[in-house]
């Protein structure tokens, strides 16, 4: 009777050794689909990310350019007056234009 238990006691631990290897080789493949697919995915979002950072490139130069056009604008305050003040003439009545110290505009008509 012995020889009995101890033969199904062996059979029964080959049984969860074999379940239990079973088990552990379909989560191993569960694994490797699962790193596949976020590698797959991985690789597109790298694709993505390199065009972020061409545009984030991209506008910050932008930006750069738009500082220093509006640093422009700021200090040319007099050129902005003396275009305005040129609007107001009539193109065919003028004969010159001079700035004068920095802020005046003397305009010679014909």
């Amino acid at each position: 009777m012995f020889k009995w238990l101890l033969v199904i006691a062996f059979i029964a631990s080959i049984a969860f050794c074999a379940w239990r290897d079973y088990d552990a080789q379909r989560n191993q493949r569960q694994m490797h689909a699962d790193i596949a697919r976020d590698e797959a995915e991985l690789r597109t979002n790298r694709a993505i990310d390199a065009e972020v950072q061409a545009f984030q490139k991209q506008k910050g130069e932008l930006q750069q350019r738009i500082d220093a056009i509006n640093q422009l604008k700021q200090r040319q305050k007099t050129a902005a007056d003396a275009v305005a003040k040129l609007s107001g003439v009539e193109a065919t009545d003028i004969e010159s234009v001079a700035v004068l110290d920095g802020h005046n505009l003397v305009i010679n008509r014909r």
